[in-house]
């Protein structure tokens, strides 16, 4: 399990992911809430040699960190019925799960490194902050222009992130959902098509999905490795494309960035008089809320 990890902090919209190299069922519990199914199958590359050419050996899971509460939790993994890994981890919310109609810009200074600077945008999607720039000028922002849908995609469903026109920044995950499905599949620029695990439990869409809840789908992507810029990713259900949009990328200038630390406090946010602290999390490559005040 790559994400959380022991003593890990965590905030807004994130990702329980990881790989096995063979599993028939993948289960989630969190504090002494029901064990949620996974899904299973993501393509992972990276694990070819070690599952024996097995490459389709993903698991992500979306969560909403704020809904469990401020403080620490413990999540179990669960592989084929039996507990495989247990960790403890701190959850900062701002007080609210959700947080709507907020819009923020703050530059962050000698990070990763002296002399550079970086800033940091909240993003209502991911209920966190991500990175809009990074020692260059935020004039490159792409013009706006619609997402396109196909008319070939008749099952209910939605492409949740990345959005049109969104900033992405670090580990990030391409998630949604599908009424139905019997593939999912993803696409960015011109890379091959990679599989996506579809399944997650989303009770949100029951009532959309007539009374099916399996709906969720999600794919744990390094934006750092696609550069910076504007990319596009495409959605494929069945083989037909369901939809496409166009996405900047802000990265520090390497696919992943070690052993470096910072934290810094963002005043007048959410609100004037309140207080934020982010701190940089390796395993996200991105910053995280660590406190609120």
């Amino acid at each position: 399990m790559e994400s959380p990890r022991e003593g890990s902090s965590e905030s807004g919209i994130g990702l329980i992911r990881g790989w096995l190299c063979e599993a028939k069922d993948v289960e989630i519990q969190i504090d002494s809430r029901p064990r949620q199914r996974v899904g299973y199958g993501t393509y992972r590359s990276d694990t070819r040699d070690e599952c024996g050419g097995n490459v389709n050996t993903g698991f992500g899971y979306t969560v909403n960190w704020n809904s469990f509460g401020d403080g620490d939790h413990i999540l179990r993994l669960f592989v084929d019925g039996e507990e495989f890994e247990r960790v403890t981890f701190t959850v900062t919310t701002l007080g609210e799960d959700f947080l709507r109609g907020i819009s923020e810009e703050y530059p962050l200074r000698n990070f990763p490194q002296p002399g550079r600077d970086v800033r940091v945008r909240w993003s209502e999607p991911h209920q966190n902050f991500v990175i809009a720039s990074a020692g260059r000028n935020t004039s490159s922002i792409p013009a706006s222009s619609s997402p396109s849908r196909s008319l070939a995609a008749a099952s209910p469903g939605a492409l949740e992130s990345p959005r049109q026109d969104s900033f992405e920044s670090g580990i990030g995950l391409v998630r949604g959902w599908l009424c139905e499905a019997r593939t999912v599949e993803v696409q960015i620029n011109n890379q091959p098509r990679r599989q996506v695990a579809y399944g997650t439990l989303r009770g949100d869409t029951r009532e959309a999905c007539g009374g099916n809840a399996n709906t969720g789908f999600g794919y744990t992507v390094n934006w750092s490795s696609l550069g910076d810029g504007d990319h596009t990713l495409r959605l494929f259900v069945d083989g037909e494309e369901f939809e496409r949009v166009t996405f900047t990328v802000t990265t520090l200038g390497i696919d992943f960035l070690r052993g470096i630390s910072g934290e810094y406090a963002l005043q007048n946010f959410p609100q004037t008089g309140r207080e934020v602290s982010v701190r940089w999390s390796e395993p996200h490559q991105n910053f995280v809320i660590t406190d609120y005040r």
